[in-house]
């Protein structure tokens, strides 16, 4: 027990444990505003996270590099078994507007796709740690595949939004452990390229659209973005009324709940129109932070997430053993992201894609993940082994 508390009296994990005890107890009681009864259910979530937070901070990280790939595995078989529930009848799978995104189990529900997350970090760091074939350009092909295997199946439930932040973890983790920037911008190059082609191929099934394109080249093509994705697009720049009391009606209430709280909020619980917004305690959570709490929730919100970002950052730029720096940094990457995207969502400045914010947004799968992920960073953080050699991901 006196090992554990000299282990979290570390300098790098206090911005991390008081950040993440803000960020959640923020969550709880915004949710609790909007739905006491939910409210009650992210606090005994808040706990089991906290748990696993300590079991993941308590054995050594490279212990727990041995399971990556098994962890990996069976996380995307999971997401696979929803993929299959979305074709035919399967245990504890149910499509809920045309999406199969849980696995219902007695008393609870796991979201494999949360997982996806943390395996695909630590499967990364664990494939590239003692590598260099990374550095060419066909050297690529299983960092990518190892991304694109998970991101399809995810995409398959229909969950674009999650698949969405694997990308920039894929980027910074394979730049940080030293690829070739002038690969990673060629492929970052040929993406936008194909970006009109995937935007303009197929035909709409939805009789009588006037939103999704008509090319007739490319109406023979499979149809990569749906109807429901193009319609989010234009409604988040549209001021017609009766887009916005339609597709446009959840981000166009959240901005205004989000503004209407001013500098010091309406206080706990006093969320007129938030309670008018749609998933608004999940997907739009920080607009109720801004409605309930105003400019100072919103800094203090804002403020924690930098605390912990930057104390991330740091654990892996002073980590010198690979596996840790890698896994450190894809952690970091794939919640930042995960952050920013819910904000801009909220915010309208990024159509919606039902993704969660980290800690704060209700729901137990990503809740207890966030602090898995604290966990990793915790225990990185602290565990780090003198490295005779030179520093690695160095090349000349």
């Amino acid at each position: 027990m006196r090992k554990f508390w000299e282990q979290l009296s570390i300098a790098t994990n206090w911005p991390v444990l008081v950040a993440v005890l803000v960020l959640s107890l923020t969550g709880v009681i915004s949710i609790w505003g909007d739905a006491p009864e939910d409210g009650h259910k992210q606090l005994v979530f808040m706990f089991i996270g906290i748990g696993c937070m300590i079991a993941f901070q308590a054995v050594n990280y490279q212990v727990l590099g041995r399971f990556a790939w098994g962890f990996y595995i069976l996380a995307n078989l999971l997401v696979l078994y929803t993929v299959v529930g979305t074709i035919v009848h399967v245990p504890g799978v149910k499509v809920i507007n045309g999406a199969s995104n849980w696995i219902n189990l007695p008393g609870f529900s796991v979201q494999p796709a949360e997982l996806v997350k943390l395996g695909f970090c630590a499967v990364m760091a664990r494939y590239l740690r003692f590598r260099s074939n990374y550095r060419t350009f066909a050297g690529l092909f299983v960092p990518f595949a190892l991304c694109l295997g998970p991101m399809a199946l995810i995409m398959k439930q229909p969950d674009l939004g999650t698949a969405l932040t694997f990308i920039p973890a894929l980027f910074v983790i394979l730049f940080v452990a030293g690829a070739k920037l002038w690969h990673l911008m060629a492929i970052i190059g040929l993406g936008l390229a194909f970006a009109p082609i995937l935007w303009f191929s197929g035909t709409c099934k939805d009789k009588g659209c006037m939103i999704c394109p008509h090319v007739p080249v490319m109406k023979h093509m499979p149809q990569f973005v749906k109807h429901y994705q193009r319609e989010r697009v234009y409604a988040m720049f549209s001021d017609d009324p009766s887009i916005l009391q339609g597709v446009g009606y959840q981000q166009e209430h959240a901005v205004i709940a989000f503004g209407s709280g001013g500098f010091s909020g309406k206080g706990m619980g006093n969320i007129p129109i938030g309670r008018l917004v749609p998933e608004a305690h999940n997907d739009m959570i920080f607009a109720l932070v801004g409605e309930q709490f105003g400019f100072w929730g919103v800094a203090v919100v804002l403020g924690a997430y930098f605390a912990f970002f930057t104390a991330g950052i740091e654990i892996a730029a002073s980590t010198r053993e690979p596996f840790g720096k890698l896994v450190a940094i894809g952690v970091i990457t794939l919640m930042a992201g995960q952050a920013f995207l819910n904000i801009m969502v909220c915010l309208r400045i990024f159509p919606v894609t039902g993704v969660t914010l980290p800690f704060l947004s209700y729901g137990g799968s990503s809740l207890v993940t966030s602090f898995m992920a604290a966990g990793l960073l915790l225990n990185i953080g602290q565990s780090r082994p003198i490295v005779m050699a030179k520093d690695a991901f160095e090349f000349d």
